[in-house]
């Protein structure tokens, strides 16, 4: 008799290990309902294709499964077409086609039903997240319920589901009053304002944006420009020719991207290649030895500690013109070393027909100038630390 008890025991323990396994091992990690509006539409085709094209582009472990709402208030006007499970993302896109429109939007209705599927034990909802994505063709009808009942309705089939469910919501060729009507709805399930699409383009975009889980969503945002951005990745937007590669790749701002472009044995000059971020990807800009400024801000070529050509820049102009022939200095710093290099000079501290003059990192002169006469050369400042040149006067021609 102990035997017996102990060899039932024994298969009760195993029965629960293989039951809390299989638990662990059939619980997927997001759950996820399209809630189509199937009332009556002349461009329902749409609708349904968006859907399909936005599951198929979902993970295949994510849990799948569609309800059509639909019809009259007093009759039957939703129904679940595909169960929850995973792999099925090819059922979910037939079956949406397979819809025929018909009836009114009965959008309450819909979303009621939704949430009484996720209070069922089976299928397993999903342990991370579980989250109805509502496409509304026409108007959310509420089968006469103020926003009051409405919430009211909501709250209880939510509390029975025992499960935090995230709504967002899709709105296709809505009119204004649609629209208003819809953001209700969305309102009371307290999701997001929805999006509105005009196009089938703008609808599948859409979906395929809200569809993605919250957590692979926070992903992507995290994953900033500069860390997409590798000698391989630059190499595929931009090689003039085989057998060159990318050396001291730098990013700024998210935004730019400086490299250079040379064999692997770094036998000739390197050329430099500036990229900017646009449209979701890195696109070459420029490409060239002697690299103007461009576009590109001053303090991102100050970061990348780079000397690119830039047009003079005119910060006084007069019998006292001043201008920044290069470098990072601004006007008040290039017109303050103009101002005390003309006061040096009529305190008569500069040395010798130059008129040397030194302060700081700064150093002045009054150069020669092939083909002009010294009368026609512009008395110059040079800052050591930059490269930066200040020119003070104009050039007589």
């Amino acid at each position: 008799m102990k035997r017996w008890l102990a060899a039932a025991g024994a298969v009760v323990v195993v029965l629960g290990l293989v039951i809390g396994g299989l638990w662990v091992y059939l619980t997927p990690d997001h759950r996820t309902t399209f809630l189509v509006d199937a009332s009556e539409s002349s461009d329902f085709r749409e609708v349904a294709d968006a859907v399909g094209t936005a599951a198929s582009t979902m993970p295949g472990d994510d849990s799948l499964a569609l309800r059509r709402f639909g019809g009259s208030c007093d009759g039957s006007n939703t129904a679940e077409l595909v169960t929850p499970g995973t792999g099925q993302a090819g059922e979910i896109g037939d079956a949406a086609r397979a819809i025929t429109p018909e009836g009114k939007a009965t959008l309450l209705s819909g979303i009621l039903a939704t949430i009484d599927d996720f209070a069922r034990t089976y299928p397993f909802r999903g342990s991370v997240s579980n989250r109805v994505v509502v496409v509304a063709r026409g108007d959310a009808d509420t089968c006469g319920k103020n926003p009051d009942e409405i919430r009211s309705l909501i709250k209880q089939h939510t509390d029975k589901a025992g499960a935090k469910i995230d709504f967002r919501f899709v709105g296709h060729r809505l009119t204004p009053e649609q629209a208003k009507n819809l953001n209700a709805v969305a309102a009371a399930v307290d999701a997001q304002k929805p999006r509105l699409t005009k196009t089938s383009d703008e609808l599948v975009t859409t979906l395929k944006e809200i569809s993605v889980p919250a957590n692979l969503a926070a992903k992507e945002v995290k994953t900033a420009p500069c860390d997409m951005v590798s000698p391989e990745s630059l190499a595929a937007k931009y090689l003039p020719e085989p057998g060159l590669t990318y050396f001291d790749v730098k990013c700024a701002q998210d935004r730019y991207v400086l490299a250079t472009l040379n064999t692997p044995k770094r036998e000739a000059q390197d050329m430099p290649v500036v990229f900017e971020f646009e449209n979701d990807t890195w696109q070459k800009t420029m490409a060239q030895t002697d690299m103007p400024c461009g576009q590109v801000p001053k303090e991102v070529w100050k970061a990348w500690n780079f000397d690119c050509l830039q047009e003079p820049a005119v910060c006084r102009e007069g019998q006292r013109k001043v201008t920044v022939l290069s470098g990072w200095i601004d006007c008040p710093a290039a017109v303050d070393v103009a101002d005390r290099y003309k006061a040096a000079i009529d305190a008569g501290q500069v040395a010798g027909q130059l008129l040397l003059w030194e302060s700081g990192d700064w150093a002045c002169s009054w150069p020669y100038e092939d083909g002009l006469a010294h009368a026609q050369v512009p008395l110059k400042c040079a800052r050591s630390s930059d490269k930066a040149v200040v020119q003070i006067g104009d050039y007589q021609r």
